[in-house]
């Protein structure tokens, strides 16, 4: 039982196993802990399985400590973000078979009113995962018109951008935007008196949560450097609940490397191939049941993608073949030191 009164439904548990169960690994890294609810299916339906986990939020202490007690030597936790998992793996020689990521927020941190995730509940505007640089406070109400409006449009997806940045720049000249009440109050008055088919300040509370937590940038940090460290026949599975977080994790699986068979310096360039670096993809990403997505509504946007890597060379992956440097740019530009 989780130390907490409301659910939790790991999404895609299911297919997350099935990609586990044809060859259950020794080693597995689950890169985005949570609340635990992969490692533990993991652990119970595999004896000879150790899992190391990630997760930067130091509030999720009370699930890996469950575990922990459940399966001892089994079971590893580090409090780090997942960008940091390279640096250690190296550090403590660990061979990994298999990573898994669930990217995105989890529920238990969108359920805490008071970490500010939420625009259903009132709370003062945080919105930080764990080891953070700034807060949704600091970047609602020191970001310029153009960065809310960039932020807004392509974080958020949403066509009322320059309206909502607008008005967030008229509030906060009269009254610093403190609380999450203040901001979905400021985000109605933008938007206006129409029908919206989901509420109207998801885009804007989203946006803002991927800037404060440099969510784009630490996929594809974390996700490129260990494809290119892992070993051969090493397994990667990957859920992603945005649009922007699929498009990172899509090309990074659909990566190819150049080869060079029977080099010659006179012409290289007629010898070099394209190979993929992945034995296996998952094509076309998988989606949740209906069944799952009626029991857990918050499901519904999430794509699971599977690859195996070809090889043990490393990979050089380059970001600016996303063509996102911008969103890139606007995460860094409110995390420096």
């Amino acid at each position: 039982m989780l130390p907490d009164s409301s659910p939790h439904y790991p999404v895609m548990l299911n297919e997350v196993i099935d990609h586990v169960s044809p060859n259950p690994k020794n080693l597995i890294l689950d890169a985005t802990f949570g609340c635990g609810g992969y490692s533990k299916r993991i652990l119970e339906l595999f004896s000879k399985t150790k899992i190391i986990a990630f997760d930067r939020d130091e509030q999720v202490h009370q699930y890996a400590n469950l575990i922990k007690k459940k399966f001892k030597n089994r079971f590893e936790f580090v409090n780090e973000k997942f960008s940091e998992i390279e640096k250690i793996i190296i550090n403590k020689s660990y061979k990994v078979d298999h990573f898994i990521f669930d990217f995105g927020i989890s529920s238990f941190q969108l359920d805490n009113y008071k970490r500010g995730f939420s625009f259903k509940s009132n709370a003062k505007l945080d919105m930080r995962m764990g080891k953070n640089k700034i807060s949704a406070y600091e970047l609602v109400n020191e970001a310029s018109f153009e960065d809310l409006n960039n932020i807004i449009k392509f974080f958020g997806e949403d066509k009322d951008s320059k309206k909502i940045a607008r008005e967030i720049e008229k509030s906060r000249k009269i009254k610093s935007i403190t609380t999450t009440d203040e901001l979905r109050s400021v985000i109605l008055k933008a938007k206006g008196n129409r029908y919206f088919k989901k509420d109207p300040c998801t885009q804007t509370f989203q946006s803002i949560r991927m800037v404060v937590n440099q969510e784009l940038t630490e996929i594809f940090k974390t996700l490129s450097r260990l494809v290119s460290i892992a070993k051969n026949e090493t397994c990667f599975t990957a859920v992603t609940f945005h649009s922007l977080e699929d498009k990172i994790v899509k090309k990074i699986f659909n990566y190819s490397k150049e080869t060079n068979q029977n080099p010659s310096r006179y012409h290289p360039q007629l010898n070099n191939k394209k190979e993929s670096a992945f034995i296996k993809t998952s094509g076309k990403s998988m989606k949740p049941t209906e069944s799952e997505i009626k029991l857990n509504p918050r499901s519904r946007s999430a794509k699971l993608r599977f690859s195996i890597k070809y090889g043990d060379d490393q990979l050089e992956i380059n970001r600016r073949s996303l063509k996102m440097e911008k969103l890139f740019d606007l995460e860094k530009k409110y995390n420096v030191e």
